[in-house]
């Protein structure tokens, strides 16, 4: 057995604990639900804000605003694709807490990776503003997980590669 299976059953175990406590009351499953929409629309509506405010004061970080994230989600979306591992709810007999019907392409986490990625470039333009979205994406990442969609260390790898290319994309180069 190799490391990634050996984390998927180790996972499976946990899984199965999360999954007792969030189904013992209905409520937990909403809030987790709720928080999953909410916490995707700021991030996306965060960075529509972003831009924006970008374009109407004409400041040419814009470019890479938009090429870094880009850069990060074609990569992810390529590496995903190409590894094609199946989610939790394929690999073993259990019900997701929310309703997905995706098959395969579970790592890395493109949900975890453009969180990620939107945050670094908040953080390219405004620190405070930045950490604020981070800790939005870091509670979206332990969101996938724990609702049964996504195997940790898919959004460990999805977290990896936005930071990597954000560093290189914002700082670096």
């Amino acid at each position: 057995m190799n490391f990634y299976e050996k984390h998927c059953e180790k996972y499976l175990r946990q899984y199965e604990k999360t999954e007792s406590f969030f189904r013992a009351d209905e409520r937990r499953i909403k809030a987790l639900k709720l928080f999953s929409k909410l916490s995707t629309y700021a991030v996306y509506a965060a960075y529509v804000f972003l831009l924006v405010y970008l374009a109407a004061n004409k400041d040419m970080r814009i470019v890479r605003a938009v090429i870094v994230p880009a850069a990060a989600f074609l990569l992810v979306t390529a590496v995903r694709s190409g590894l094609n591992f199946p989610r939790p709810y394929e690999k073993y007999p259990i019900k997701s807490l929310v309703s997905k019907s995706t098959k395969g392409k579970s790592c890395p986490s493109r949900h975890t990776a453009c969180a990620v990625i939107i945050a670094l470039a908040c953080m390219y333009i405004s620190l405070p503003f930045g950490i604020v979205m981070m800790i939005i994406a870091l509670l979206i990442a332990a969101s996938r997980p724990v609702m049964g969609v996504h195997f940790p260390l898919d959004v460990v790898f999805g977290t990896v590669l936005s930071l990597a290319v954000g560093v290189v994309g914002f700082w670096v180069i």
